[in-house]
């Protein structure tokens, strides 16, 4: 299946080869510049399932993934940047994959020395460098900071600071973990 978009960008699947319309693929997030058709995508998440919603309505699904495809396609241009991800140094990569599951956080890949951490669309990467490091910070949006740090309030977890409304409109706390590294997290304040 051949297509071309308005602006006559057009991108190859690398999963079935063909060509679409640039507003028809995704770029794959762990592997720049190979990009993937929604048709691709709803096969792999058909084999990767366990919901029957989608294997039973798989019409509904493929407007479902090509609506989402469009805003984020046609909302960047080539040199605009997609995402940021903090690489946050540890002198123990157990211990911080330790911490950082915990909160939340889901190992999905490891390598001697790199550890990839991730959240919902969030991703932390985390470094063991051989050198002396100066810890990081970042910031991360989540949909109620408040809810997740209760949640992490039983049993409570060292590193784990107060939770405050800030002047700026967000619910903002900090997780510190045992390399010094800060996280902020946040969400609107109600």
């Amino acid at each position: 299946m051949n297509a071309t978009g308005g602006s006559g960008q057009t991108r190859r699947c690398g999963s079935c080869g063909d060509t679409f319309a640039a507003a028809e693929v995704a770029e794959l997030g762990q592997t720049p510049g190979v990009f993937v058709c929604t048709g691709c995508a709803l096969w792999a998440a058909r084999r990767a399932t366990t919901f029957a919603v989608v294997r039973r309505f798989p019409g509904a699904t493929l407007r479902a993934v090509r609506g989402w495809l469009r805003p984020y396609t046609h909302t960047l241009g080539p040199d605009q940047a997609r995402t940021a991800i903090p690489i946050l140094p540890s002198s123990d990569l157990d211990r911080a994959a330790a911490f950082w599951t915990r909160l939340g956080f889901r190992e999905t890949e490891r390598y001697p020395g790199y550890l990839l951490l991730n959240s919902g669309d969030a991703e932390l990467h985390v470094s063991q460098p051989d050198a002396p490091f100066t810890p990081g910070e970042c910031f991360v949006h989540v949909g109620d900071a408040r809810h997740l740090w209760l949640g992490l309030q039983d049993p409570p977890i060292e590193g784990i600071g107060p939770i405050a409304d800030t002047d700026y409109g967000l619910c903002e706390f900090t997780a510190t973990d045992p390399d010094g590294n800060r996280v902020r997290f946040g969400s609107p304040a109600r």
